[in-house]
């Protein structure tokens, strides 16, 4: 499974997963303000990952809102 863990700020230790949008995808974006690629599956997230793309994730439970994760950050890989 895909997670990242947030390193600073008051929500410091959480981790954040890939966010499902309402639209049932996974979002990412080669770079911020740019185009967004929307995919079913965590093997077609993997498959962005690997060419530079960043991917939106988050955690519902503890509040924190989809950021951009930039892939050398993201773990489970």
């Amino acid at each position: 499974m895909l997670y990242y863990e947030v390193l600073r700020g008051g929500k410091s230790g959480i981790r954040l997963y890939p966010h499902r949008f309402k639209d049932g995808l996974f979002h990412l974006m080669l770079e911020k303000g740019g185009e967004t690629v929307r995919v079913k599956s965590e093997a077609d997230i993997r498959f962005y990952l690997d060419h530079g793309y960043r991917l939106r994730m988050s955690n519902r439970d503890e509040g924190h809102s989809p950021s951009l994760i930039k892939p050398s950050s993201i773990r489970g890989r």
